[in-house]
């Protein structure tokens, strides 16, 4: 189940999420994984892609917590 985050939650290494507000240079279907978690924000990829090529400096995204709610809409999913 999809569920939104709010910026007082963390995400984890591994986490799938979708944007709500989709940035342009991808589709609004886009799903994403996070491949890094820090304490003020968190790095997503494309799942479609490999995160490891060069063309992906331009599809990471990095989200801060602080944006989230206000510039980004974020949903994580939820298995339970």
């Amino acid at each position: 189940m999809w569920k939104s985050l709010a910026y007082t939650q963390r995400v984890y290494q591994g986490d799938k999420i979708r944007f709500n507000n989709p940035p342009r240079e991808v589709g609004p279907q886009t799903l994403f994984q996070v491949v890094r978690a820090d304490e003020h924000y968190f790095e997503v990829c494309p799942i479609s892609q490999e995160c490891d090529t060069l063309l992906d400096i331009f599809t990471k995204k990095i989200v801060r917590y602080f944006d989230l709610g206000y510039h980004v809409q974020v949903e994580i999913w939820n298995d339970e």
